[in-house]
């Protein structure tokens, strides 16, 4: 029986790099790419931790495990812990630093649709509310409980250091010939938090954070614990608060 000689490894690691090299390095060690919903929940967790740590996380971008699509009609999928993600390599067919689909493809990929010009506001940073709102933010963070957290957290820390009133802008990549992949990247807090859907998979700054297995089995941790909310239960959810809030007035 082999000895076990060194603590349970970190939890959290960078890979720093072209997305299409670092992410089989990343899937080799047993990692799964962090999604934005957990880099989000990771944002806030480590609030009040050592300076260093809520720095690196703060301070900096990060690639995601979240996948944006685009058609060449203007229709946008977004796909949640995408498995062509990360099935990736540098030998992954690629246009611009996107990967590179066919239609049939595309139609096959579980995710949100949306169709040409519905994805909301974008190319400029926005308000607190209309963050909350935004439905690209809502389908990302997967629960609205987290993005009003987040967003309160973002707003909060962007006026303090930075005197932002405006951040979490949404900025997609613009319909091309071909069905094309990209990775959401998640801006620093001086970039005001924007999220980012046309950046290149072989840029040589990309940077993952892979999360190991030990990690996701933790109580509360994992992935399966964080639900994959759809527009449809989100508008469901709108109404539903609606609904209360007439409720409320009628009984005032």
């Amino acid at each position: 029986m082999a000895l076990k000689l060194n603590a349970t490894r970190e939890a959290y690691q960078e890979f720093y790099g072209q997305n299409v090299k670092q992410m089989p390095k990343l899937i080799a060690d047993g990692r799964v790419p962090m999604n934005v919903s957990q880099l989000m929940q990771r944002r806030l967790d480590v609030r009040n931790s050592d300076k260093a740590v809520k720095g690196s996380y703060m301070n900096n971008y990060f690639d995601t495990g979240d996948a944006v699509v685009y058609h060449p009609d203007g229709r946008v999928k977004i796909v949640l812990d995408s498995q062509t993600l990360r099935d990736m390599t540098p030998e992954s067919q690629r246009s611009s630093g996107a990967l590179i689909l066919t239609s049939e493809v595309y139609d096959t990929l579980q995710g949100e649709e949306f169709k040409k010009g519905k994805l909301g506001k974008t190319e400029s940073p926005l308000s607190r509310e209309d963050v909350k709102a935004h439905p690209v933010w809502k389908v990302l963070a997967r629960d609205q409980g987290l993005l009003n957290d987040y967003a309160d957290y973002i707003f909060a820390e962007g006026k303090e250091r930075f005197k932002y009133d405006t951040a979490m802008g949404v900025y997609p990549d613009s319909a091309g010939n071909d069905v094309k992949m990209r990775a959401w990247v998640v801006g620093g807090l001086e970039d005001r938090s924007c999220a980012n859907g046309r950046l290149y998979l072989d840029y040589g700054g990309g940077r993952f954070v892979g999360i190991a297995p030990e990690a996701l089995s933790a109580p509360g941790k994992g992935a399966s614990d964080i639900k994959s909310y759809t527009m449809a239960d989100l508008q469901a959810f709108d109404s539903a608060v609606k609904g209360l809030e007439q409720q409320l007035d009628l009984n005032c």
